[in-house]
């Protein structure tokens, strides 16, 4: 049986944001763990193949949550219950097809670029993609309804499974990638195994799962493209660096961003939850409590976002001798670059997530086509210029025209 109680924004936001700082706290242990134990060449591999994996995570985003949102806003609990299991039914299906395919392409450029064990290396990677995508939905929809503890209760399985598996990597056998990706696939599974997750309507009714399939694509069809877009925008230049200046500055690259990845990580966990409060504004037509809602997020995402940037500044020195290590002595200079970047990204992170509520995703699609196009041609200009600072440079260009865009389009739609 499903419980919907009105949301109390404040203080899922806070059980979310503990979350999120738990995740963060677990990806920024596996990096650093990395980054200190294993060569930086090893590392970039893994940069790139969790960047992979977030590219299925971006694609179920557009095409099963993100419109689940706004298929289920003003439903009925029985409703509601009825369309989660059509999409749930669905999800299974669209996401073993992708693991399917990242895991084959995984192990056909390992092979070619003469890693060890590139069949293992593909499985394990396709299993993880799976396990992963099953634990997202499963946190997407405990937010959907509000329970953001169960969320908690989920990723707190899984982080102790990841530590207790990479614990035992870093006794017992050597820190390899593919021994990596298996010991977050199988804390996924755990997660999903202790989840508890309320059971839905086993129905298989053809029509209706149809109609829900055709409702969602109505929106995902304007929402993949996006998606597909704005992750190419965000991490393929991992990919463009790794065959430009090597796997050494992609390590680089990523070893800066992830010191600053509590931030991103803490603008997750407030679109988390407040998707289906902006979903449910929208629908109330509430556009002054949306409003206020938006201007509070902006300046807390912000202040946030400062604070931190200037914490990791002033211990940067205590990093680089006690947690990075002479390999990565340049990426204090990456720092306040990135810091700049995460700052604009935020801010349009709360006016995506504002289109979004508004159904607004043919607007988002504009957008992305036209951030992609510009930041193919400010890498060409600023990475021979500027090496791998140049990189952060032209993400820092696109994203401030990303902020633009989204926030011109939010303005157009709140007049309409």
């Amino acid at each position: 049986m499903i419980h919907f109680r009105p949301p109390r924004l404040l203080g899922q936001a806070a059980v979310s944001v503990l979350d999120q700082a738990w995740l963060s706290a677990l990806n920024l242990m596996l990096g650093l763990l990395l980054i200190r134990l294993a060569s930086k060449e090893s590392y970039g591999v893994y940069a790139q193949l969790f960047a992979a994996g977030l590219f299925a995570t971006s694609f179920l985003e557009a095409v099963v949550f993100n419109p689940l949102v706004n298929l289920v806003a003003g439903k009925r609990k029985e409703d509601r219950a009825i369309i989660i299991g059509y999409l749930d039914r669905y999800q299974r299906r669209l996401s073993i097809l992708i693991a399917i395919v990242l895991g084959g392409i995984c192990a056909w450029v390992s092979a070619a670029s003469g890693q060890s064990n590139p069949l293992v290396l593909g499985i394990v990677f396709a299993v993880f993609v799976k396990a992963n995508a099953a634990r997202e939905y499963a946190r997407s929809v405990a937010f959907l309804e509000f329970r953001p503890g169960q969320v908690l209760r989920i990723d707190v399985v899984y982080g102790v499974g990841v530590m207790l598996g990479v614990a035992g990597l870093v006794w017992f056998a050597p820190l390899r990638i593919d021994y990596v990706f298996a010991v977050l696939a199988c804390a996924n599974i755990a997660a999903l195994i202790a989840a508890d997750s309320p059971s839905y309507p086993a129905t298989r009714e053809e029509e209706g799962y149809r109609e829900a399939i055709q409702q969602m694509w109505k929106r995902g069809r304007l929402g993949l493209p996006g998606a597909i877009l704005a992750w190419i925008v965000n991490y393929s230049y991992l990919f463009l660096v790794a065959a430009w200046l090597g796997a050494s500055a992609a390590a680089d690259l990523n070893a800066s961003r992830l010191l600053l990845m509590p931030i991103s990580l803490s603008v997750v966990a407030w679109s988390r939850v407040a998707r289906p409060r902006i979903g449910s504004l929208v629908g109330q037509n509430e556009q002054g409590q949306l409003d206020r809602l938006l201007i509070l997020s902006l300046l807390a995402m912000q202040m946030l976002t400062i604070f931190y940037v200037a914490a990791l500044w002033l211990a940067l020195p205590w990093l680089k001798v006690h947690v990075l290590g002479s390999k990565y002595d340049s990426v204090g200079s990456l720092l306040l670059l990135w810091g700049i970047y995460f700052a604009v990204n935020a801010g349009r992170w709360v006016g995506t997530a504002a289109l979004m509520g508004k159904d607004r995703y043919g607007f988002l699609l504009v957008g992305s086509v036209v951030c992609f196009v510009v930041m193919f041609i400010a890498l060409g200009v600023a990475v021979p210029l500027y090496g791998v600072r140049g990189v952060i440079m032209a993400l820092i260009v696109v994203e401030c025209l990303s902020f633009a865009i989204t926030w011109t389009i939010y303005r157009y739609a709140r007049a309409s």
